[in-house]
């Protein structure tokens, strides 16, 4: 399906709006490290937890998020977890001990771990195959405008009204995009369906038994293991440290880390929808005499 133009943007902009203030909480960390160390008092190995934190609430939910997302619109499931991501941002603005900040971050964590792949699954009803390989470009390309923003523009901004200010100023955008996936982006055509009993549990079978996964799954998880160590956590410290960068020139290179990040996702999707609607995909394909291509 290929939704008219009015209708697409209503699906773009407000899943767009969700995965872009996911990225900011997934690296504002490496920004705000020091003042978190100075206002309450933790260890320098404190930021790294609460990293950490975000990332296992994050990963524990993937699994019943599929789940979710194959019986319910995606719309409604974004919308339930980003209240709970508001919440925690607000408790995480709020708190007054390391525990605090460890419960905001959870929830923060949790809340956002749909905004990507609600957002791709809201692009399988309202865009044509053709080109989703474009239009998930601009999607993490949202994600990375948050990255973006989680640099020069945070840095700014902690030192106008405090992490803390901060902090409460996300948790009300975070409601304020619930509230325009619910109401701004139309209710799926598509009938929802009820998968049958047991059908999950193969479903996660056939992913980790097949070949394509184990040869596709260590590439990308290293890869973005290793990226968002870097961009969201320890090359902050280091630039402080070891580079003995001030405050604002260590967030000018975020800033610019997350330009190039931006600049890859949107060039590598506009050449996979050019390639696709010349042929040329990266799915495997069986041709009548039986063999495999590529």
């Amino acid at each position: 399906m290929n939704a008219p133009l009015p209708i697409r943007l209503r699906v773009f902009f407000p899943f767009a709006a969700g995965y872009f203030l996911s990225y900011l909480y997934r690296t504002i960390n490496a920004v705000i490290a020091s003042d978190l160390t100075a206002d309450l008092g933790v260890g320098p190995s404190s930021p790294g937890l609460l990293t950490g934190i975000y990332f296992i609430a994050f990963a524990s939910f993937q699994l019943p998020l599929g789940a979710l997302l194959d019986r319910c619109d995606a719309r409604k499931v974004e919308t339930l977890l980003l209240f709970f991501a508001g919440v925690g941002a607000f408790l995480f603005g709020t708190a007054r001990s390391f525990t605090g900040l460890l419960l905001g971050r959870a929830l923060i964590g949790l809340g956002v771990s749909a905004c990507l792949m609600a957002a791709f699954k809201a692009h399988t009803t309202w865009f044509s195959p053709n080109v989703w390989p474009m239009i998930n470009g601009f999607q993490l390309a949202s994600g990375s405008l948050g990255a973006i923003f989680a640099t020069v523009p945070v840095e700014t901004a902690a030192q106008t009204i405090g992490w803390r200010g901060l902090f409460l100023v996300l948790a009300a955008l975070t409601f304020l995009a619930a509230a325009a996936i619910f109401w701004g982006v139309p209710q799926s055509p598509s009938p929802r369906s009820t998968p049958e009993p047991g059908k999950g549990k193969h479903g996660c079978k056939h992913i980790f038994t097949s070949a394509t996964f184990w040869r596709v799954a260590p590439l990308t998880t290293f890869s973005q293991a290793a990226f968002l160590s870097i961009q969201g956590l320890w090359a902050g410290p280091w630039l402080r440290d070891v580079g003995n960068l001030e405050r604002a020139d260590v967030a000018n290179v975020l800033f610019w880390v997350a330009i190039a990040m931006a600049s890859g996702f949107m060039t590598l999707g506009s050449v996979g929808s050019r390639l696709s609607r010349r042929g040329i995909t990266i799915k495997r394909e069986k041709r009548t005499d039986g063999r495999i291509t590529r």
